[in-house]
């Protein structure tokens, strides 16, 4: 007899399991009661109590949430539960229908890409599920019937994940990659962006490809716009949402993208090796599936086509579900209002300490959660080390940039506090 997933997370044997797994002898402190938010409770308090949630020392603040974003217990708990689960009832599944097997990439599940559509305003058929953005980035662009000499334009400050598919796509098939200076147009504002889009679009011009949030400065960039602007010369737009989805509510629909692929395993707080594509069930253009399986011309199935790569973790796929209710429970909004909040604080104590300097650009409306800098005769290295002798953890980048530093909801503005005064003690 099968046993159903689900109901098999009830069975005492298969939780105490799981609590083992994840925090040995300690089955109260890995079983929390769900997260619940006062009607009026405040920032500061909400934001305490989720920080106990991550397994991570209470001392130490973790801002490297653009490489890996750090799961709460709830999550973690549905991940380890659903990996015993996995093991223990294996032998019971016959077979005899795709829905419910104990793998992913071949089974079309849609509750799980519903979940997602929900969270970022898309249809279940435009969701496919994938293990990372740059994973989504690589099916558009060798998807798309592109031939030598079509243009696809983009900025240099890209992610190589994010670019990288499009530069093989020149390297193959002679299709031409404008990666545009970012850095000019940044005194500008948002709408100099869009003009630089806009100056470097030809007859020629297919693609326009662009980050919803940079990867190394933290630059919000004027997506909606760039969007309107590829509709208007009948080019198609494909967002790299890497940085986005969990720091800033997304909506694709308002955006108006053709394409959005995403890593919730950053900002969403998910397993690492989760992802997400959406594909506008309108598409214009055709994007094949490059990872074949045996939907890969299934044209009528939406996106599923995209999922074909074999087998993969539904406990993994089941955490990014876990990770979504996570933070919707808070509110991306309110979530996003935070972070931002705490990396003005990191901004305003920068800008007052003599030999600190901001590599981010400063103007508000490209202003999000990341921010780059540095101390002029400290070497990125040196700063990432001495901020993390105060266990404040951040990411080295290059000379000319500093250190990378993201304020998720784990970081308070006392932990600025104190990676302002390492700053400081070093300038």
């Amino acid at each position: 007899m099968t046993i159903d997933r689900r109901q098999f997370l009830t069975t005492g044997a298969a939780s105490a399991l799981a609590v083992g797994l994840l925090n040995p002898g300690t089955a109260d402190a890995a079983r929390p009661d769900k997260l619940k938010v006062g009607p009026r409770e405040s920032d500061r308090s909400l934001f305490a109590r989720v920080r106990e949630r991550f397994l991570f020392p209470t001392d130490v603040t973790y801002c490297n949430t653009g490489t890996l974003g750090a799961c709460p217990i709830d999550v973690m708990n549905v991940y380890t539960e659903g990996l015993t689960q996995l093991e223990a009832e294996l032998p019971d599944w016959p077979y005899f229908q795709a829905d419910g097997e104990p793998l992913t990439g071949y089974q079309p599940l849609e509750d799980v890409r519903g979940r997602v559509g929900a969270f970022v305003n898309a249809g279940v058929d435009e969701i496919a599920i994938t293990q990372n953005a740059t994973m989504g980035m690589s099916f558009i662009a060798n998807g798309l019937e592109l031939e030598a000499g079509d243009e696809v334009i983009t900025t240099d400050q890209e992610h190589t994940g994010g670019v990288g598919s499009w530069r093989l796509r020149a390297a193959r098939d002679g299709i031409v990659v404008h990666e545009l200076p970012l850095s000019e147009a940044l005194d500008g504002g948002p709408d100099a962006v869009v003009r630089m889009y806009a100056d470097a679009i030809t007859p020629r011009t297919r693609v326009l490809m662009a980050s919803h949030i940079t990867s190394l400065f933290g630059i919000l960039m004027p997506a909606q716009a760039l969007c309107d602007l590829a509709r208007q010369h009948g080019v198609l737009s494909v967002i790299d949402g890497a940085q986005a989805v969990g720091q800033v509510p997304v909506d694709v629909k308002a955006l108006g993208c053709d394409a959005y692929v995403a890593s919730p395993h950053k900002w969403l707080m998910a397993p690492k090796g989760t992802g997400f594509m959406y594909v506008r069930r309108d598409l214009p253009a055709r994007i094949w599936g490059t990872l074949a399986g045996s939907h890969f011309d299934d044209w009528e199935s939406g996106a599923f086509r995209f999922m074909q790569f074999g087998t993969g973790s539904v406990p993994i796929v089941d955490g990014m579900v876990a990770a979504f209710d996570f933070v919707d429970t808070i509110g991306v909004e309110r979530i996003s209002k935070w972070d931002l909040a705490v990396n003005r604080r990191l901004r305003e104590g920068l800008e007052s300490i003599p030999g600190a300097f901001i590599s981010s650009p400063v103007h508000p409306g490209f202003a999000a959660a990341i921010t780059s800098f540095g101390v002029e005769g400290v070497s990125p290295r040196e700063l990432q080390n001495a901020l993390w002798e105060e266990k404040i953890r951040v990411r080295a980048q290059r000379d000319d940039v500093g250190v990378r530093f993201c304020c998720h909801l784990y970081v308070a503005p006392e932990d600025v506090d104190r990676a302002l005064y390492v700053v400081e003690e070093l300038a």
